[in-house]
């Protein structure tokens, strides 16, 4: 074979094997694109009953606090709508629509950002890469598109999606944001508060979640994902110098409490309520990580938080 042929071969390679891994990039960006699709007629500014209303009926985008809300997550290869049931606004965050701190007005925009993330193979691989001993492959792995698998995951995108949306609000001339999420949401408004200071006012976070039942970590280790988790809270929780937020936590959370979240508690702008003993009764068999999004209408944690003020008091001393 000569030298010309193997050079010629050698090339062929090469350009089929960009053209598979571009392929396969433009087919993970096909279903990310096309996921936001049918999330997105469902985003938009919206009134306490839910329904959407025009921007363009905003008098004043610079006297507006606008409060993105984002939803929890129901698994990586869902995709979360949020307008059903608890993954809607819910009724505490849906009960600022309107409320005014001092000559500003509070406008509530819904973001559905349930994007589907990692499917059962690419598990698999970051399952193998655990076994052989390298509990960094959420970290370090590239996937076979030549994708990190990091930037798959679906609290990623859902950051992406959060992030995008308030450079899109800015340009709009609105300047003054609020980031508030359940669960997930609540965990990606946090990590952004860290990031973007500049752009985010401050976060109101419930319950904050975006791993598994504490239980299933005791009894079921992955030390991949402890080691993903360890590196996440380093990077966006405990390495910016301030996080400005106002967190809620209940200590019987099967997810979070106030002792796996206590990395929180030694940052100075960050306002911790437990409402562990907020004496409500609670139906249908809630767990206490539902508490602030179930049932959806006369949901006691927003009777009990109508009755403290504790959001609108927060948003005040940013914004009076």
């Amino acid at each position: 074979m000569t030298n010309k042929l193997i050079k010629l071969i050698f090339t062929f390679l090469i350009i089929s094997f960009s053209n598979h891994l571009f392929a396969k990039e433009n087919k993970f960006e096909k279903k990310l694109k096309k996921d936001l699709k049918k999330l997105s007629k469902f985003t938009g500014f919206i009134d306490d009953t839910f329904k959407l209303y025009d921007e363009n009926t905003i008098n004043d985008y610079k006297k507006s606090i606008v409060v993105i809300y984002s939803h929890g997550s129901k698994g990586e290869a869902k995709l979360d709508h949020c307008n059903k049931g608890a993954a809607n606004v819910p009724e505490y965050i849906r009960n600022l629509h309107n409320k005014k701190i001092g000559e500003m007005t509070i406008n509530i925009y819904r973001l559905c950002n349930g994007v589907r993330g990692l499917i059962e193979p690419q598990w698999d691989r970051v399952h193998k890469l655990a076994d052989e001993g390298n509990l960094n492959g959420f970290i370090e792995l590239v996937d076979y598109d030549g994708m990190k698998i990091y930037d798959k995951l679906k609290q990623t995108n859902k950051q992406k999606i959060i992030s995008n949306k308030i450079d899109e609000l800015i340009k709009k001339g609105f300047e003054n944001i609020i980031l508030a999420g359940h669960s997930c949401g609540a965990w990606a408004s946090i990590a952004l508060a860290g990031q973007f200071p500049e752009k985010i006012k401050g976060t109101i976070a419930t319950n904050p979640a975006c791993r598994g039942r504490i239980s299933d970590r005791l009894n079921y280790p992955w030390p991949a994902w402890d080691a993903y988790h360890q590196y996440y809270v380093n990077k966006f929780f405990i390495q910016p110098a301030e996080i400005n937020s106002l967190i809620f936590i209940h200590d019987k959370d099967p997810w979070e409490n106030s002792e796996t979240l206590n990395f929180f508690f030694n940052k100075k702008e960050v306002k911790i309520i437990n409402y562990t003993n907020f004496n409500c009764k609670v139906n249908f068999g809630a767990t206490a990580h539902a508490f602030p999004v179930y049932p959806k209408e006369d949901n006691c944690f927003a009777n009990w938080e109508n009755k403290n003020n504790y959001i609108i008091d927060y948003l005040s001393k940013i914004f009076e």
